[in-house]
């Protein structure tokens, strides 16, 4: 048969006294199998770590998430053509800016870019869009194109691509976009770039330094 032994502290002298309730009931307390300290009833909860939840009843305090990291969108950034080009290019890599007017701000690091090459802040899943607006002044039939890769940039693949053409002989404005979700698992290997196919001098792809004409937008979405 177990025991039940109270010990004594050495150095204290005060008398500690357990109190029985004013019942006329039996009632059984059952010590845990278990080292650990007693809580009593204006205790601090801070080392219990195993509460089962059907046991957490009532109305929860607020919570203050001043501290909380990680929670909601921790990174987003556009970028834009700040001048036009025409005929086809892979990838663009000239006049390329970060949005800087009608009051935007990037959340988190931002993208960066290099030769056309955009460069991702954090792994993660990225919703990535483009807008592309173009000046046709005869029959044409280009595409935007973003391309991938998964090894740093020896190998590119087609992720999405949207059309942008003109089969009148007359001159007109057109805008496609495409959007694309990317599994970013690594920051070293996993990059995109923008490239225009298929285009011949009659087409202009548009670009200004206030105005976003042709522009690329990339949302952290959560966690890989």
């Amino acid at each position: 048969m177990a025991k039940v032994k109270i010990q004594g502290h050495a150095s204290g002298t005060g008398i500690l006294t357990v109190t029985a309730p004013n019942t006329s009931t039996d009632r059984t307390i059952t010590l845990p199998d278990a080292t650990g300290t007693l809580l009593n009833s204006d205790g601090s909860a801070a080392n219990l770590t195993a509460i089962p939840a059907a046991n957490i009843t009532g109305t929860l305090p607020a919570i203050s998430g001043a501290n909380l990291t990680g929670i909601g969108i921790t990174e987003a950034d556009s970028w834009r053509l700040s001048s036009g080009f025409s005929s086809s290019v892979g990838p663009i890599s000239s006049n390329l800016e970060r949005v800087d007017s009608n009051n935007f701000d990037k959340i988190g690091t931002g993208m960066t870019v290099s030769s056309g090459v955009f460069t991702f802040p954090s792994t993660g899943y990225y919703l990535i869009q483009s807008i592309w607006t173009v000046e046709n002044t005869g029959v044409d039939d280009p595409h935007m194109a973003m391309q991938t890769t998964d090894d740093g940039g020896s190998n590119w693949g087609i992720a999405y691509k949207h059309y942008c053409g003109n089969r009148e002989s007359s001159s007109t404005k057109n805008t496609s976009s495409g959007h694309f979700i990317l599994d970013v698992t690594n920051t070293s290997n996993i990059k995109v770039r923008f490239d225009i196919i298929s285009s011949t001098s009659n087409c202009t792809t548009m670009g200004e330094t206030a105005i976003t004409w042709t522009g690329w937008s990339f949302i952290r979405l959560g966690d890989t």
